[in-house]
């Protein structure tokens, strides 16, 4: 699709703004399917620790939501 629209904007159909804005969302999707994919890992060792009996740091490391700590800053 990017390439498409790298086409159509050499083609004078469409505008630099319009491929700016393509290509801030495929970043911006990259970016969340590797944070998924990150995540996806992270849960796989922390599954596989507690399966062997070694607990994991994972949950220190992960971000609670909901916390009193955010809630006391808002």
């Amino acid at each position: 699709m990017a390439e498409e629209n790298l086409l159509r904007y050499n083609g004078m159909l469409i505008g630099v703004f319009e491929l700016l804005a393509d290509n801030r969302e495929q970043i911006a999707s990259v970016t969340a399917a590797l944070n998924a994919y990150q995540q996806f890992w992270l849960a796989d060792a922390a599954l596989a620790a507690s399966m062997t009996g070694k607990p994991t740091a994972l949950a220190m490391a992960l971000p609670a939501s909901g916390s009193a700590g955010e809630a006391a800053g808002h």
